[in-house]
């Protein structure tokens, strides 16, 4: 029979001459260490998701991860295993389907953790804060996978959920959505259920309101549009789905080797460079590339890797082993520590893009796309392309960390010296000076600034010299800010690069 959705659509610088400020950026807790972000990531195992997830778990260092879930969505669902059809029209299926491209309950655990343990000795030798292979198994849970957009009973992904939200943690709860967001759809359901009616609602729907964000690449299901946007408006739920343009599927492109990337960076998504620094060793094997000879069980459509079959399917051929599509990462990369994350105002930039609030609800938030560069010419999706460069780079020193115990690159120490936030009239030459170090003997490591126009209010370019003095513009009104960013950048076998940001007030 087939099934229905039945679902609700759903220092201070009071001067005109030149000012010499020892002034930093304030830095969000989670940026240096003293409290993680906490997160959960749902996910239906596509190939991209098993390539970002290669990713993540290599970041699982730096933040909190409470809970790997399997999720269900429109492109990848288990079905009930009683034959029971399902069917809704504009999918990839034009007739009823008792399951569509699900790769399995236990992928993970079968391929990445086996995977992972064996790296994860000389990843602890890096850093001691890696979750051991037991400890990333135990947060496993199946969530609500039989259908798109089911939602209809509690499971053990949804339960786990739930838990964390009632809890007692005062840290936001990052659910990163990678599938559909049924899985989180009913934990919230669970909740309302539960305490809807009682004396504890209100506080309990408050709670939950102010811990929960949602990051979603995406929304693969209707389950945000039918019940989670009219029941619960107050949460924050941003979809980057935008971000795809640089870490999503690179099919669209087309053409031998025209991989994405800024054209100065699109080594870094070519197939000789990915073959070489990311496909490697027992972990970084796992990854998915163009042509790399490997697809996902279960799943009628990946035929990404087949060199007779793939170039017929919907992909555009790109050149072996070029970059595909890890087009998850934008629900995680704003919580990586960078020094200017900050998940908690998505108006602020960084290696997770820079979000905007929609017009049709306060708490909805989409990816700013276009920015403008150095020369200040407008590019299209530099809001994430612009740390391409760098994030490859990160990954590909972390692929080498799974290889060796002790060598490889670690990522330097950037700051501004002094307080957040200055003070300045308009006219004013503020000099601002960096402090940086790296763990590695020997690198060296680079210093620039840099104006990020988007992140200020003033509308127009300020002159910031390589070394970091700042001439507020004579036409600035009080009131107006401008953001610099300090990039630090050390001199390792894969150059890694860390930020600081300081945001100057006119006055």
């Amino acid at each position: 029979m087939s099934m229905r959705h039945l679902w609700r659509r759903l220092a201070t610088v009071s001067v005109a001459a030149a000012v010499t400020v020892t002034a930093v950026a304030a830095v969000p807790a989670s940026a240096h260490g003293s409290s993680k972000p906490r997160t959960v990531v749902t996910t239906d195992m596509e190939q991209d998701d098993l390539a970002s997830l290669i990713r993540y778990l290599l970041y699982t260092n730096e933040v909190d991860t409470e809970g790997i879930v399997y999720a269900s969505g429109r492109f990848h669902w288990a079905g009930d295993g009683k034959g029971t059809e399902f069917f809704l029209p504009g999918r990839e299926y034009s007739t009823p389907q008792t399951s569509w491209r699900w790769v399995g309950s236990t992928y993970i655990e079968d391929h990445v953790l086996p995977a992972y343990a064996a790296v994860y000795p000389n990843l602890r030798r890096h850093d001691r804060s890696y979750p051991s292979p037991a400890e990333l198994r135990s947060l496993i849970r199946i969530g609500n996978i039989e259908f798109e957009g089911e939602m209809a009973k509690d499971t053990p992904g949804s339960d786990l959920i739930k838990t964390l939200l009632l809890d007692n943690d005062k840290r936001p709860l990052y659910l990163q959505a990678w599938g559909g967001t049924s899985t989180i759809a009913r934990a919230l359901k669970s909740i309302e259920e539960q305490y809807a009616g009682s004396r504890k609602w209100e506080s309990i729907r408050d709670k939950v309101t102010r811990k929960a964000v949602i990051l979603a690449s995406g929304f693969q299901d209707e389950t945000y549009a039918d019940y989670i946007a009219p029941v619960w408006p107050g949460i924050r739920v941003e979809n980057m789905q935008a971000g795809y343009a640089t870490w999503g599927y690179n099919c669209a492109r087309g053409g031998q080797g025209n991989v994405r990337g800024l054209p100065a960076d699109r080594v870094y998504f070519s197939g000789p460079w990915i073959r070489e620094n990311i496909q490697i060793g027992p972990y970084g094997s796992l990854y998915r590339s163009w042509l790399d000879g490997q697809s996902m069980p279960g799943d009628q459509l990946d035929i990404f890797g087949d060199p007779v079959l793939a170039p017929g399917g919907w992909c555009k051929p790109l050149a072996p082993y070029d970059f595909l599509s890890e087009g998850d990462n934008v629900a995680f990369n704003m919580l990586l520590r960078t020094g200017i994350e900050e998940p908690s105002n998505p108006l602020l930039g960084g290696w997770g893009g820079r979000a905007q609030q929609t017009s049709t609800s306060p708490n909805l938030w989409t990816m700013a796309g276009t920015e403008v560069d150095a020369s200040g010419t407008p590019v299209a999706n530099l809001t994430t392309l612009r740390w391409a460069a760098a994030a490859q780079n990160d990954f590909a020193a972390r692929i080498r960390w799974t290889l060796d115990a002790r060598g490889g690159n670690h990522a330097p120490s950037v700051r501004v010296r002094g307080d957040s936030t200055v003070k300045a009239r308009p006219g004013a030459v503020v000099k601002l000076s960096a402090r940086t170090s790296d763990p590695d003997r020997g690198d060296r490591v680079s210093v620039s600034w840099w104006q990020y126009r988007e992140e200020g209010t003033y509308p127009g370019a300020v002159s910031v010299t390589p070394g970091g003095t700042v001439t507020v513009p004579a036409d600035a009104v009080p009131g107006q800010t401008i953001s610099v960013i300090l990039q630090g950048t050390d001199d390792g076998q894969f150059p890694l690069t860390r930020y600081d940001r300081v945001t100057i007030t006119v006055a």
